[in-house]
Order: C-alpha cells, then structure tokens, then sequence
C-alpha cells in the first residue's frame, strides 16, 4: 500500500467512530474521492473475497450518501458564527462575555445569542415599535466620527441632543457639526441654545419640513416597562426596562434641615444631633426631641423624614411638631439648600461602572429624569426612547453607569419646548430660582421682626438703674 493510501486511511479512521469487526469496510473518505474517481490501482489489489464483497455491495448505501451520513452522525456540528455578530463589528455585552470566557458548548452559545438584548432577533422584534420615532431620529457627528444621536423638534429645523458630547473641554460648542437626516442627507449643523440643568443642546439645521418626535402625554412609564432606544436606522441601538420612575438629581434643588435621627420603633423618629447654624438650630429643635410629623404629614421612620424634607425646595417654611419632656410644640424652619451646605451625593465611582466601556462625562444633576438599564455607548445618547407601543416617553441624556442609563422624560421636553417657535430653549429654573429669591426675602423680613422683637425684650428686662446708665453715654459710643 502507497504512503499516500495510509494516510488517507489514518483520516478516515480518525473521523469515524470505532467499527466491529463484523461492520462493512466505510467509504473512501471525500477527498480522495474528489481527487480521482477513478478507484487507485493499490486498492484494487486488495480486494476482499468474493464472498464479503457481495455483502459489502448489498448493505452498504451509495457512497456519497454514506459520506453525508457518517459525517453528519459522527462529525461534531461546524461552529457557525452567528448572523448577527457577523453585521455587528462591535460586539454586544453578552457576546463579549462569552468571548471572554472561551468556547462555550452549542446549546448554551445558542441560547445567549437568542435571547441576549442585542441580539438581532430581539432588535427586529421592536422594529415596527420604533418605526414613527426613528423618521424623527438624526445622528449628529463631526469630522465622521458620531458624537450624539438626536430629536427633531420642530419642522423648521430645529433639533435637540446632548449638549455635554457637543462641546470642547471648555464648554464652548463645537464647529463643523454634521446632521444625518434618516433619508441620508447630510447638511451643517449648529447650536443656537443650551439648558444646562438638563444638558441639552438646541441646535438649528437650515432645513424644513422635518418630521418630528411626538412626546408622549400619558403618565411616566413604571418600573419593569419595556423599552428600547431608537435611531434613524430601523433596529434600535438598545433594549431594556425602566428602572426607577422619574426623580430629581438636582441636589440645589433639594431642602436640608439639619438634624441626626434615629429611629423609635418604627413610630416615630428621634433627633440625636443638631448642626450648628442650621435651619433646625435657628428653628428651635434640639436633641432627644421626638418628630411627629411635618406639614401635617406623619412622620414614623427615617426613610419618611428624609422623603418628606428632600421634596421640598430651599427657603421654604416647615412647620415641625415634635415632643419635648411630654408636651407637644409646633416649630417653624426655613430650610436650606443641600448643596449650598455642601452635602452632596457621593461622587466616587463604582469600578464595575468602566467594566463595560466609558460613561457619560456630564450624567448628574439633572432636574428630573428617568432611570433605565439600557447599555448605550455615550455617543448613543440623545435619541428618544419607545415603549412597545411605540410612545415617545423620554430622551436618553446618560450613559450613567454599567447597567444604568438616565433619560429626561416626555413632560420634562415638552416643558423645555414650549419656546422652540422662538427659537430657543424654555428655562423653567428661572422661575423656579425667582421664587427662592422671594422665599428667602419673606425669611429676611421675618428675621428682622424676630430681632426687633428680641430688641424690645431686652430693653423691657433692664433694670431703671441700666437705663439711665445706657442714656448717659455718649452718642456713637
């Protein structure tokens, strides 16, 4: 026998599983067969006995069809790699994953790839869900890098996004801004107004009849709802589920009193310390008071204290009833701002936060916003969100965190739109600030009665002798 028939043979061997001796002689493996139809002179010299040849022909199927049979029973499946990672270049977080940890066996290679968010299956499922809302989808870019998605906002040409991913280091907005419209024209684009409560940028393409994103008006989508990311493309860049109902991230915005509780069993809370100069000081409050509620409102454990007082705004007045050496008494504070005090939200980041790639660099301190778990890359911010309605309900303004994404709600929009015919953004803050202003004027004036009235009750406690001492001085001294 020929080197090259061994060789063949050891292949063949290798690729089949183990025969008895009473089993038919397998087909010559399909590379030879390919090479040459023609059977080799080596084989035909050894050609079994008539006798076993006769039933090797009549058991034995065609060859080719044996070919597929054996290599389909006994060879393990080829690893295609899936549709979807083969268009994606990047690949999504469960498929980095997996990656990340070798080969995995088919079935549960399958099943991440099948039901992973990002998959393309999930995608196309909220294709018609995002139809509407990605005719009103732009990317904005510069110098072909994407910097942001965006909201048409008006037919005349007016757009919103990020404004934070639009700006150079200094926060100066910046030039040769690019739009893609979801037909594929491309024009020039540029910044005309920004609110930085909220970070966003209107900017102004000199276009019209642009087909704009409809704001949801219906309540804020509730925890565990269904979500997804629209672009100008039809599959979503994302997919999740809201996971905290709209709130403020504003700490100027948020009163602080100035108290240490504890709690007393699950019916009321105790004040433990007193920070001097504080809205509590001035109010009267000392330690070991016991709270009982406040406007009105019942207060039995920390969490509800803290709820109540973090609900309302700077230089606004609260009544406070506590209990003090069993009576009751009803005391006023002027509270403060949190951030005025520098008491603010803890600025470290969590390391698994960079796990999975960059955040957004401005993603706090926004006035309201809606938190979800959607895992956007930051340049895929700016876009609206859709439920499986396909209801506009908000426009992703953060990449946050590794499973946190922040977005501005529909009612918030449609508030910072109401000027957009003019123009420019609607600054609901400077009311919000005027009325501050007026709150801490009412407390000045009611400062200046309380030092007045203190004035007189010290003249009322002199005695006549310290009277008539204090008229004998000079005047000036």
């Amino acid at each position: 026998m020929k080197t090259t028939s061994i060789a063949t043979l050891l292949l063949t061997l290798a690729a089949t599983p183990l025969l008895r001796a009473d089993d038919p002689k397998p087909a010559d493996p399909p590379k030879a067969e390919e090479k040459k139809e023609e059977p080799k002179a080596d084989e035909k010299k050894e050609e079994p006995k008539p006798e076993e040849k006769k039933e090797e022909k009549k058991d034995a199927p065609e060859p080719e069809e044996k070919k597929a049979e054996e290599k389909k029973e006994d060879s393990p499946a080829p690893q295609r790699k899936p549709k979807y990672e083969e268009q994606k270049s990047d690949l999504s977080p469960p498929e980095k994953k997996q990656e990340e940890r070798g080969p995995a066996d088919p079935p549960e290679q399958k099943a991440q790839v099948k039901f992973a968010r990002e998959a393309e299956a999930v995608l196309r499922a909220w294709e018609p869900a995002v139809e509407e809302a990605r005719r009103g989808t732009v990317q904005i870019s510069r110098e072909s890098k994407l910097l942001a998605y965006g909201c048409a906002v008006h037919e005349g040409g007016y757009i919103v996004s990020k404004a934070s991913e639009l700006q150079d280091r200094k926060g100066q907005p910046l030039s040769n801004l690019i739009v893609r419209l979801p037909e594929g024209l491309q024009m020039p684009i540029r910044i005309v107004d920004v609110h930085r409560g909220y970070d966003i940028a209107l900017l102004k393409v000199e276009a019209s009849g642009l087909r704009t994103v409809k704001w949801d008006e219906s309540e804020a989508p509730v925890p565990g709802t269904f979500i997804a990311a629209a672009t100008p493309d039809a599959l979503p860049a994302a997919t999740g589920v809201v996971s905290v109902t709209p709130r403020s991230l504003d700490e100027w915005q948020k009163g602080w009193l100035g108290v240490g509780l504890d709690k007393i069993g699950g019916i009321a809370v105790k004040i433990t310390t007193v920070s001097p100069n504080s809205p509590a000081s001035r109010a009267g409050l000392v330690a070991d008071d016991v709270i009982k509620s406040i406007d009105g409102r019942d207060v039995k454990d920390v969490d509800e204290f803290i709820k109540i007082i973090a609900s309302t705004k700077p230089y606004q007045i609260v009544k406070i009833k506590v209990q003090r050496d069993m009576e009751e008494r009803e005391l006023s504070a002027v509270l403060e701002s949190r951030a005025s005090r520098g008491i603010l939200p803890e600025l470290a980041e969590d390391p698994r936060n960079m796990m999975s790639g960059a955040i957004s660099k401005n993603r706090r301190g926004y006035r309201e916003a809606l938190q979800h778990d959607m895992s956007l890359e930051v340049n895929e911010v700016g876009g609206p969100i859709v439920d499986l309605k396909g209801r506009v309900v908000g426009m992703n303004i953060a990449r946050s965190g590794r499973i946190e994404s922040m977005a501005i709600p529909s009612s918030a929009m449609k508030r910072l739109l109401e000027k957009v015919n003019e123009g420019r953004l609607n600054h609901p803050e400077l009311d919000s600030l005027r009325e501050d202003h007026k709150n801490a004027e009412a407390a000045l004036e009611r400062v200046k009665k309380d030092l007045e009235e203190l004035g007189n009750r010290i003249k009322d406690a002199e005695t006549p002798e310290a009277k008539e001492e204090e008229e004998k001085k000079p005047a000036g001294k």
